[in-house]
């Protein structure tokens, strides 16, 4: 189903046309400080979206000369030599006159990019030609500034910037991730917490990161995990209560599908990566059916012409689900007359498997009977042995904090996450009683609690993780709402 428009207006902008939320002071204070201190003899500064002019005062103070652009005019700027003009224009202009030389001359460049995604009208109309700007491709609008800073950026540049932290992990952004390894030393890395920016009416996710152009600079990475809130984010600043980490052990693979930048992710976790088959590699998990159109191909209630049990996103409903809908009966005929209606993998309809969340904070895997189907949320093909003990072991703790906690960061969680899911070598056993566990669930003999309680005391058995991982974990699946 499409997503509902938001729209959120304050002086006369649709803050999310536009992007633009205002830097909280100690976040400024503390992104300044730090980049003064990597380099404390810079003269010129670059803010590619400037808003208020929140982020600058501070180099203004030292007298040094700034450079700013923004779409719009939000305040009499004093502080920079503002530019009312996209950057991302400004930077088409730079790729346009290339001749030798790839960087411009800013010391330090500085940034909140702009907060808005793939559904905004100007990366829709201007798609092809963004594209072919942006080799990270073109998926928003704060990736695409962040990949314009780097690619601008002299040797030595310092750049400082919070911004979304989806590009962490999301599949989309393999690219960018491959261009800050290879372009930039990583300085640090703090997940902010989600309150961050409700005062402003936006829940997202944000980070603040802190690279210099080159390679040379490259020490140990300071990071911090998701603070509890944004008065726990204030007393690690101040105290300077950061881990440090080699920048070796900051990624999980050099692999496209696999090279996530990683926030406090112990080694025994990504060591089940390295050691252990991925589901993809054991079993089928693909997306199915997109109907193009739900409102007219899909009905709330089963009638005539609407028979096909339709799963579509399990969300937080783990082992047992209902349809979330029915499926028009000729859906295989009315996919080869409708462009927009899309059968994937259509030798797996109609057969039983797993059906996994795509949307939402928990992940969770409920059975997917025969003769139903789903939608393009993530849904296995087992053997029908095998379906019992991989529905218990995807709804353990221990899964939820690998999709959650180390694949994907953002929302949407697609097959190719589920399919890099790491499967343990359990016992047949285990495999017995992790089977009898699921099907108890399923026929409404154990409740959801104690079932992932028992599941979680079997892949803990295995004793891979040391005390203080395990209770990571076990914190993580419970507190999912904070932690991601």
């Amino acid at each position: 189903m499409a997503r509902k428009e938001k729209i959120l207006i304050e002086d006369g902008v649709d803050k999310r046309e536009v992007g633009y939320y205002s830097t909280p002071s100690f976040i400024t204070d503390y992104l300044t400080s730090v980049m003064l201190s990597i380099n404390p003899n810079g003269k010129l500064v670059l803010d590619p979206a400037v808003g208020k002019e929140e982020l600058i005062q501070p180099f203004y103070e030292k007298g040094m000369l700034i450079e700013s652009f923004d779409i719009i005019k939000h305040t009499n700027y004093k502080y920079s030599n503002f530019t009312q003009k996209n950057f991302i224009d400004f930077y088409a202009e730079i790729i346009a006159n290339r001749i030798f030389c790839n960087c411009t001359e800013y010391d330090y460049i500085i940034a909140n990019p702009p907060y808005n995604c793939h559904e905004i009208s100007y990366i829709k109309e201007n798609k092809k030609w963004l594209n072919s700007i942006f080799s990270v491709g073109a998926y928003n609008m704060y990736s695409m500034f962040l990949s314009a800073m780097i690619d601008i950026a002299k040797e030595g540049c310092v750049i400082g910037v919070i911004i979304s932290d989806s590009f962490l992990t999301s599949s989309v952004h393999s690219k960018l991730r491959d261009q800050i390894f290879s372009e930039c030393t990583i300085h640090q890395l703090i997940l902010c917490p989600t309150d961050l920016f409700w005062s402003q009416k936006a829940d997202v996710r944000t980070c603040i990161m802190i690279l210099q152009k080159g390679k040379s600079y490259q020490g140990k990475v300071k990071i911090v995990n998701r603070p509890s809130d944004t008065e726990d984010l204030k007393q690690i600043l101040i105290n300077k209560m950061f881990k440090e980490v080699h920048v070796d052990s900051f990624r999980l693979s050099k692999k496209n599908n696999l090279n996530q930048i990683l926030i406090d992710v112990d080694d025994s976790i990504i060591n089940l990566f390295h050691s252990y088959p991925s589901l993809g590699e054991k079993f089928k998990c693909v997306t199915c059916i997109s109907t193009g159109n739900d409102s007219k191909y899909l009905s709330k209630e089963s009638r005539p012409g609407y028979t096909i049990p339709f799963y579509k996103n399990p969300a937080s409903r783990k082992f047992n689900t209902s349809a979330d809908a029915y499926l028009i009966d000729d859906y295989m005929e009315e996919s080869l007359k409708v462009k927009d209606f899309m059968v994937r993998n259509k030798p797996f309809m109609s057969k039983e498997g797993i059906a996994c969340s795509s949307m939402g904070l928990p992940f969770s895997a409920a059975y997917l009977p025969i003769d139903a189907v789903s939608g393009v949320n993530p849904t296995i093909f087992p053997p029908s042995e095998d379906i019992n003990w991989l529905l218990s072991y995807l709804n353990s703790s221990l899964v939820t904090y690998l999709v959650r906690g180390v694949l994907i960061r953002s929302n949407m969680v697609t097959s190719g996450y589920v399919n890099c899911i790491p499967l343990l070598n359990f016992t047949e056993e285990q495999k017995s009683i992790l089977s009898n566990i699921a099907d108890n669930v399923r026929q409404l003999k154990k409740d959801v609690n104690t079932a992932i309680e028992e599941i979680d005391n079997i892949v803990f058995s295995t004793n891979l993780f040391s005390n203080d991982v395990k209770n990571n974990i076990l914190y993580f699946a419970k507190n999912i709402g904070r932690s991601v």
